[in-house]
């Protein structure tokens, strides 16, 4: 493949792409409100290609989500955005500045593999971290302790890292990404293997470190359930593109309507059909041999109004259920892949 020309980004300027929600486009003379801007991006390898013309805009501040099957190119955009690898062509910005070591210092990674030292204690780990910033003495002992207490990891201070349980290992990776108190905060799968319980207790530590430090966070991540409770907007990728972007109520309406099914006794549907037809928002109303169904973009909304025509009817509901296109859903349609299949590989590392 021949090697692409460079493109050069405008200060402040990026093209969106198609989605549900269709990125904006800000002004080149008003300052960037974006934490990264990435245009056109394209990475191959021999006889593969990762990325290409991968654009992408992901605001400033909040928790955005990336999401894909394995090999789609999450990693290797993670990859290029910290400096580990070099984009072939494309362009993108970091806070509205060219990528440089200077810029690169605004991020902080925590990746999928645990990266503290394992013969280290909890402090030990943190203070390495913050060295390798200039971030020593004093300054670094209070800085590591506010990180101990902040992430719960006060009863581990001096515990040799290889002694914690998986929770706690997790807790110490997240740290050592925020020793250096990052502008952007990349977390690549940050609760696999973890049980429900200590994944849930993740999302509330990372919900709570975007809140307090107004930092930007990426996440990747293959559980649906963890996208759509943590991030403000999510962009799917699949086959090296941005396949769509939006917020995870914009995204699930790619997968159909929202769906109100309603029975009742004694069913007379007929006279029901026509009057719930006149509700504003109720798209399509089937009748079936198990009650009637309404097709509807916010089906709950319309849960009180159809409610009411049941009882002014004389019916009594005996089974009422709303049920919502689900954010994997939307990633069987845009990938093709069962999520299941998508996770196999990923413990060997994907792109």
């Amino acid at each position: 493949m021949a090697k692409r020309k460079n493109v050069e980004l405008p200060p402040g300027q990026i093209s969106g792409q198609a989605g549900p929600a269709a990125q904006p486009s800000p002004s080149p003379s008003a300052p960037s409100s974006y934490a990264v801007e990435a245009l056109e991006l394209v990475k191959t390898y021999p006889g593969k290609v990762t990325l290409f013309n991968f654009s992408l805009n992901i605001p400033e501040g909040g928790i955005f989500g990336l999401l894909g099957p394995n090999g789609a190119g999450k990693s290797t955009f993670i990859r290029i955005l910290s400096g580990l690898e070099k984009e072939d062509s494309g362009a993108f910005r970091i806070f509205g500045q060219r990528p440089s070591a200077e810029s690169r210092r605004r991020i902080g990674v925590a990746p999928q593999e645990n990266c503290f030292h394992p013969l280290l204690t909890c402090m030990e780990n943190l203070l390495y971290y913050g060295a390798l910033y200039g971030i020593t003495g004093k300054k670094a002992k209070e800085r590591a302790q506010e990180l101990i207490n902040q992430l719960g990891l006060a009863d581990k201070k001096n515990v040799q890292a290889s002694f914690m349980s998986g929770g706690m290992k997790r807790r110490l990776n997240l740290a050592c990404a925020l020793m250096h108190e990052p502008r952007l905060i990349i977390l690549d799968e940050p609760t696999t293997g973890l049980d429900p319980s200590t994944r849930r207790q993740l999302w509330e530590t990372v919900t709570r470190i975007a809140a307090t430090t107004n930092a930007t966070v990426i996440l990747t991540t293959h559980y649906m359930e963890e996208a759509e409770a943590l991030c403000g907007k999510i962009a799917f990728v699949n086959k090296g593109q941005v396949a769509a972007y939006g917020t995870p109520r914009e995204l699930k309406r790619l997968a159909g309507r929202e769906l109100l099914k309603m029975k009742s006794v004694p069913g007379e549907y007929a006279k029901l059909e026509p009057l719930i037809k006149k509700l504003p928002g109720a798209e399509t109303i089937t009748v079936t041999e198990h009650g009637i169904v309404v097709e509807a973009e916010d089906a709950a909304a319309l849960v009180s109004a159809v409610t009411q025509i049941f009882m002014d009817n004389s019916e009594k509901i005996i089974e009422l259920s709303v049920s919502r296109p689900s954010l994997e859903d939307v990633f069987l349609k845009l990938t093709g892949a069962q999520l299941k299949e998508a996770t196999k590989n990923e413990a060997a590392g994907g792109n």
